[in-house]
């Protein structure tokens, strides 16, 4: 009972770590967010499925990147846009006004064509299909607030979803009671999870679906059923109208299909529905894909164009060992669209502390159970489509980009996680100094990254400062040019910042004494 009860403060802690990160956020800086929320619009105010290349953003989201501050990447690209960087040397009058007049952009300008084309119209369309009940009850509401609480609905619904498919998992692995909760403790603190799900985007779905898909294909693994194959294949069909990073599961999938079938562990009915399920949720799609675009993922690279040919041709000219680590580091920490960064040496170390608990799984390899096999299996392939997608990015980017994306593994990161304790959990004499170590660290960055990073960054445009002057910055009251920038009034962020900050400290405190309590 006791360990629950702590299990829920880790969940209070990832409730309000989403609903702090979706106030936080500036409008627009999460990864993508117009053209994703353009998505949406073209579903809940046009009425009609976006087309690549004759889907147009509306006028409402076209006015509003001339008006709100944005990443500086995205800024150097629009006309007579700002940046953080400018914004921070506004004065507050000139920013306030600039606050009024996005509340001003017309209810009409919301079904009016712009000039900017929607490149994210060839996403598959599930997420932003969940979206557009709530948008159409939001669509009274000024921008900057409707897009806070369609964040907060997306937020917090991707937040319950992969906490109960965690969870589920621990279960599965049977972990012990301090390092479940430092596992939890470890993926809801991670600034990456949050700036992927706590913005208007599709991973709010494509991401608690693989943590799903993963947990149910090991527990289908151990316990091989009608029912269990019946979920696993519906996750599955959801996950391919998530994200077309879904494909990448197709083998395992297969495999774990074919496996059932061949020691006759389900009936064939089984076998013909499981088939059926996915033909009738993916096949539409993905036929839609090919008729348009003559690309089954339609990915905008492959629209483009670059394939298996020019994949493979870049394949021995990207730097493999720069492209990882760069990769790693991005996986953890990722300053949202304006890619900021974070201490080098701080992330190097939590990776260097994964690996160690990695190296720690192998030596114990014989207790190693067969659902985690088909777990590191899936990964695997995920693995092998992460080297493709850098390799097609490589190339669409005439290599100025050598990793993918670092948003695409969130999902297959959090199970990693998991394993990466199990191995912890195996070794009880020293596992727990790793553990610990990687919640003193991950805790650490979560405080860190609000408190010297993002917000001194967006309403101060400190990027690199030293900590004197992120200290002098917070003394002189910043209280109004947080107000410019949040979405959430600021009284309200300062509470949610104070909340989570409490949680943070108690949590880790807590764990880190069961950690050695359990292990005893």
């Amino acid at each position: 009972m006791k360990a629950l009860r702590l299990q829920h403060l880790v969940l209070a802690l990832a409730l309000v770590h989403a609903a702090f990160y979706c106030c936080a956020l500036p409008l627009w800086e999460g990864f993508d967010e117009p053209a994703h929320y353009g998505y949406v619009e073209s579903l809940s105010a046009a009425h009609k499925l976006p087309v690549l290349q004759r889907a147009w953003l509306s006028q409402e989201i076209r006015e509003s990147l001339a008006i709100a501050p944005l990443s500086r990447l995205l800024s150097q690209t629009l006309p007579d846009a700002v940046s953080f960087e400018q914004w921070a040397g506004f004065s507050i009058a000139d920013k306030e006004r600039r606050r009024a007049e996005l509340k001003r952009i017309p209810r009409s300008a919301r079904t009016e064509p712009s000039d900017f084309l929607n490149y994210e119209a060839q996403q598959a369309p599930l997420a932003y299909l969940l979206y557009v009940p709530f948008d159409w009850l939001l669509s009274g509401l000024v921008l900057p607030e409707r897009i806070l609480l369609l964040r907060l609905v997306g937020g917090v619904a991707s937040c319950l979803l992969i906490y109960f498919a965690l969870t589920r998992l621990l279960d599965l692995l049977g972990m012990s009671s301090g390092l479940r909760l430092a596992v939890l403790a470890c993926v809801f603190e991670s600034q990456m999870l949050w700036a992927s799900v706590a913005h208007v985007g599709n991973d709010v779905a494509a991401i608690p679906l693989t943590v799903w898909f993963l947990t149910w294909l090991a527990l289908t693994a151990q316990q091989t059923s009608n029912r269990n194959m019946l979920v696993l294949a519906v996750i599955f069909a959801l996950g391919l109208i998530a994200k077309a990073y879904f494909l990448a599961f197709l083998p395992v999938f297969a495999a774990i299909l074919l496996h059932a079938a061949r020691k006759r562990a389900i009936r064939g009915s089984t076998l013909a529905a499981v088939i059926a399920i996915v033909l009738a949720v993916a096949a539409p799609w993905y036929g839609h894909n090919l008729s348009l675009y003559g690309s089954l993922s339609g990915t905008q690279q492959s629209v483009a164009g670059i394939g298996w040919r020019a994949a493979l041709a870049a394949l021995p000219r990207i730097q493999w060992l720069e492209s990882a680590g760069d990769f790693a580091r991005w996986s953890l920490w990722t300053g949202n669209w304006s890619f900021l960064s974070f201490s080098r040496i701080t992330l190097n170390i939590e990776i260097w502390l994964v690996r160690a608990a990695l190296l720690v799984y192998l030596l114990f390899w014989r207790r190693i159970q067969t659902p985690e096999l088909w777990i590191w299996a899936a990964c695997g392939c995920f693995g092998l489509s992460l080297i493709y997608q850098t390799c097609v990015t490589w190339v669409a980017t005439q290599g100025a980009s050598q990793f993918a994306e670092p948003w695409y593994a969130q999902g297959v990161i959090v199970v990693v996680w998991a394993l990466c304790f199990m191995g912890i959990d195996r070794w009880r004499s020293g596992g727990r100094w790793i553990g610990a170590a990687l919640l003193v660290v991950s805790t650490w960055v979560a405080a860190m990254t609000y408190f010297a990073k993002l917000l001194p960054y967006y309403a101060g445009g400190i990027n690199r400062g030293s900590v004197a002057a992120i200290w002098n910055w917070w003394r002189g009251n910043p209280t109004q040019a947080i107000g410019t920038v949040v979405l959430a009034p600021v009284p309200v962020v300062y509470a949610l910042l104070t909340l989570f900050t409490m949680l943070l400290i108690a949590s880790a405190a807590i764990i880190l004494r069961r950690l050695f309590v359990d292990m005893d």
